[in-house]
Formats: structure tokens, C-alpha cells, sequence
């Protein structure tokens, strides 16, 4: 048994209120969907353009030995490989450093202003060194040599006794001045004393008559003051650095 369903008169669907704001909706967008149809009849002509540039990419490609079929598959291909769960956790890992990357490719803007400034200043030092009357190139090459000899000929014990020398107070300013002193005194020496074929006797009148001398007077008080200052220090020092183990050669 059929059921005929009673649809209403176009008239009274015109007239229902909701007929009448869905007509409203579409008369309001009537502009955009004339330029959505319009874009949608020249798509067959913007699809032919398409394909007649990538012909003539294809061709261009295949005159200079480019096999873009070829080309195509290893993309895939690598493409396939990058979207691997591995690598993509490598690329986050990646991407979450970029801006500390972006930091260090600032600082490499900023190295040939560096390395140019470094340049200015050692020029500016050679310049000054070569007033001072010193070949750069040459005081360079003997200090090297002398690095190297040194290093070759000195042990490790030995080594270590030139630094425990440098911590001291023997190249303290008042010790080398002492010494400077000391050198200064001696070449006197050789000059006035020493030089003769046999040097002169003294005696005890000789040695009284001496220590009259200021010179000789003063001699003698810095050296009773180096006695005082020398016996304090090793009333200082442990019993077993004075007197230490005379390494054997066995």
C-alpha cells in the first residue's frame, strides 16, 4: 500500500520564514561564488600552463643530462628516510637547538671584525718591538730553538728544581740586585788584583790594616748580617730540608 507524502505549494515554502533567510544567505555570497566559478573555468587552462612549463622543464632538464625521473625516486627515497621515527626525533632535537645555532652564526659575523682587530694589535706590537730593536722573525726561531734544546736536555727532577728556584726569593729583586753587586765587584777584582802574574800576600798586619778600610768595613757588616738572616732561616726550616736525601745512581 503506497503513502503519498503531501508536500507544501512552492508558494507557501516561498513565503516560510526560513526559506526566505537561507535565499537571503546565498544572495548575500552571490559575488563569491561568480568569481569561485569563474576561477573554476579557467582551471582547465591554468592546469594545460602547468603542464607545458613542466614539459619545458623536463626537456631543459634532459638536454643537459639531468634524469629527472631518476632524480624524483631518490627524493622519495629520501624523503622516506627522514620521516623515520629515529631521524625525526633527530630534526626535533635539531630544530629545538636552532636558536643557540642562530647565537653562533651572530658570533661568526662578528669574527672577521675580531681576527681584524687581533691583526691591528700584533702589528701594532711588531711595530713596537722592531723600535725596540728586535728582529720578531729572528728572536721567534731562537727562542724556539732554545724551547726545544732545553727540553731536550733537561730532565723532569730537573725540571721541577728550576721551578721550586722561580718560586723562591733567589730572583727576587734584592737578590738579583746582590748578585748584579756581587758580579760587579768581581770583574773590579780581576781588574785591580787578579791581573797581576802573583797575587800579593797578605799577613795579619795586612788583614788588621784592611779592615780598617771603609769599604772592607761595610764588606764585612753585610756579610755578618747575611750570617744573622741566614742562620734564622734555618732555624726555620724542617731538619729534613736541610739535609736531603742524596738521590743514588743505582
Amino acid at each position: 500500500m503506497e503513502t503519498t507524502v503531501q508536500r507544501p505549494s512552492l508558494a507557501d515554502r516561498l513565503n516560510d520564514q526560513h526559506t526566505a533567510e537561507v535565499l537571503h544567505r546565498l544572495l548575500d555570497h552571490a559575488e563569491t561564488l561568480d568569481q569561485a566559478l569563474t576561477a573554476a573555468g579557467e582551471l582547465p587552462n591554468l592546469l594545460a600552463i602547468a603542464v607545458d612549463v613542466f614539459d619545458a622543464v623536463s626537456r631543459n632538464a634532459s638536454q643537459a643530462g639531468i634524469d629527472i625521473e631518476q632524480r624524483g625516486t631518490r627524493l622519495m627515497q629520501l624523503m622516506l628516510q627522514i620521516t623515520e621515527p629515529a631521524n625525526l626525533e633527530a630534526l626535533e632535537r635539531l630544530v629545538a637547538r636552532l636558536p643557540k645555532l642562530a647565537e653562533g652564526s651572530a658570533l661568526l659575523d662578528e669574527m672577521p671584525n675580531l681576527i681584524a682587530t687581533a691583526v691591528d694589535v700584533f702589528d701594532e706590537w711588531a711595530t713596537q718591538v722592531k723600535a725596540e730593536g728586535i728582529d720578531l722573525e729572528q728572536s721567534v726561531r731562537q727562542g724556539l730553538h732554545a724551547a726545544l734544546y732545553l727540553g731536550g736536555q733537561i730532565r723532569k727532577e730537573e725540571l721541577d728544581r728550576i721551578g721550586y728556584l722561580l718560586r723562591s726569593d733567589v730572583l727576587s729583586e734584592h737578590s738579583v740586585s746582590t748578585v748584579g753587586m756581587a758580579g760587579s765587584a768581581l770583574s773590579s777584582c780581576h781588574r785591580g788584583t787578579c791581573e797581576h802574574p802573583v797575587p800579593k800576600r797578605v799577613g795579619f798586619l795586612g788583614l788588621l790594616g784592611a779592615i780598617r778600610d771603609p769599604n772592607t768595613q761595610r764588606a764585612l757588616s753585610f756579610g755578618l748580617q747575611f750570617a744573622k738572616c741566614f742562620g734564622g732561616v734555618l732555624d726555620q726550616q724542617p731538619a729534613s730540608d736541610r739535609c736531603p736525601p742524596t738521590p743514588s745512581n743505582h
